[in-house]
């Protein structure tokens, strides 16, 4: 109940700086337009305060050993996570921008959505009890190595997104996740995109897209969250290894429903497009222009980043 006071006192200052441009609205996000920059700025006070709630609830916690604060720990984590997810992130570029340009089945974009959240909060849990429980090493250290991890990240996402854009050059990739119910969305004879397939053909090559984002959605998670290391190193090292670990789930089922949430959306404007044009020649071009300006966007913002992180060092995780 505290929780849900906090984020509805929240509520009249986000109401006010929609109405009075620049009222109350923080230096973060401050370059977006009305009203992005009023929703931006409420969710940044709101993690402010969520962040100090977690604190408060841990210290509770490690000074009178009582499991009682466990549950407020945990909401705040998750509400964190929802929050957190709506700022900037290439994790969400990347995914929306996969299903704004190439058709997916909804339950594959939960499950990418779920995938990424909860390799994000595997890969803190691993950083941290590596680099913190196994080798030892101060926080601001364990916070520069698990920053590192976004290397990884930024190489898988163009390693994937080059092998997507040589599929739909190729006409093995056509932006389409063939689920046997959805033949019937295409031609009779088995073309799709302009290009001819046969049905089993068109099964593997939807199998191969959806196995695609999938390994997409675990790249983009390979780089932790920043809130969710510090909850962990405080955990770690006040004896509290449980306690973050759960946190830290909690946060990453936060993060999957943003990302679900902006996934669908863009999946859903993709639909449009598709019930627009249905099968017409014309469709299936705009179907393959879509595919391969999907697949070439996520490499060139994959390499984009992967050559940032490389020449400056990596960012703060996030």
């Amino acid at each position: 109940m505290r929780l849900i006071l906090l984020v509805l006192s929240l509520l009249p200052a986000s109401a006010w700086a929609a109405l009075v441009p620049g009222g109350g609205a923080p230096a973060a996000g401050s370059d977006l337009p009305e009203p992005l920059r009023s929703i931006a700025a409420w969710g940044f006070a709101l993690q402010r305060r969520l962040t100090g709630e977690l604190r408060e609830q841990l210290t509770v916690m490690k000074d009178t050993g009582s499991w009682e604060p466990a549950a407020a720990i945990i909401l705040a984590a998750f509400l964190y996570g929802v929050f957190h997810a709506v700022g900037p992130g290439h994790g969400k570029v990347v995914i929306g921008g996969w299903f704004a340009t190439r058709r997916a089945r909804i339950v594959h974009g939960l499950a990418a959505s779920l995938i990424a959240a909860m390799v994000q909060a595997g890969s803190a849990i691993l950083a941290v009890g590596i680099l913190a429980g196994v080798l030892s090493l101060a926080p601001r250290a364990v916070t520069a190595g698990a920053a590192w991890l976004e290397l990884g990240s930024f190489a898988m996402i163009v390693a994937i997104g080059a092998l997507m854009t040589w599929r739909t050059l190729t006409g093995k990739g056509c932006g389409h996740d063939h689920g046997h119910h959805e033949h019937a969305d295409h031609h009779h004879d088995g073309t799709c995109c302009g290009h001819h397939h046969h049905h089993e053909a068109g099964a593997a090559g939807g199998k191969a897209e959806r196995n695609a984002l999938f390994a997409m959605a675990a790249a983009v998670g390979f780089r932790p969250c920043s809130g969710a290391i510090l909850v962990l190193l405080f955990c770690f090292a006040n004896g509290m290894i449980l306690i973050g670990v759960l946190a830290t789930l909690a946060m990453g089922i936060g993060v999957a429903v943003t990302v679900a949430a902006i996934g669908l959306g863009a999946l859903g404007l993709n639909r449009l497009v598709e019930r627009g044009f249905g099968g017409s020649s014309l469709g299936g071009r705009i179907r393959f222009a879509l595919a391969l300006a999907g697949s070439l966007s996520i490499t060139v913002l994959g390499a984009a980043l992967l050559i940032g992180t490389i020449v400056n060092g990596p960012t703060a995780t996030g």
